[in-house]
């Protein structure tokens, strides 16, 4: 089977293969990217640069609470809550993939940040040595 061609912004024409072996993305990486942009810059930016439709390094930032009368309004834990297969925000917003996946990042380095500096809580791989 013939491998698709695209044509790039410079006149370059590419593969997703080409893109897979450049930058390590997946196969279905390669194209999702490949179909969303066309410029040299952008198909061929390392795995994990976080480049928007637009060219933008998304990262998640979270809005203060907002409490009336002691009582939270839109606390943080509502971002990313999931009504049928659509997830929203704390104001009832559709978020886009990009924001999902920031979402989850901003997330994954919080956690991590509470379990290195809590002491309440083991770490698995330090208990698992220690016995």
């Amino acid at each position: 089977m013939k491998s698709r061609l695209y044509r790039l912004t410079s006149g370059r024409y590419v593969t997703a293969r080409e893109v897979m072996d450049v930058t390590g993305l997946s196969k279905p990486g390669a194209y999702k990217r490949l179909a969303m942009n066309r410029d040299d810059k952008d198909v061929f930016a390392e795995v994990g640069l976080h480049i928007g439709r637009k060219g933008i390094k998304i990262d998640w930032v979270s809005e203060p609470v907002r409490v009336v009368m002691g009582i939270p309004i839109n606390p943080e834990y509502l971002d990313g809550q999931i009504k049928g297969c659509v997830s929203y925000d704390r104001d009832d917003n559709k978020l886009t993939y990009t924001q999902r996946a920031a979402l989850a990042r901003y997330r994954r380095k919080l956690r991590k940040e509470w379990r290195d500096t809590c002491d309440t809580i083991k770490n698995r791989s330090s208990y698992n040595d220690s016995c």
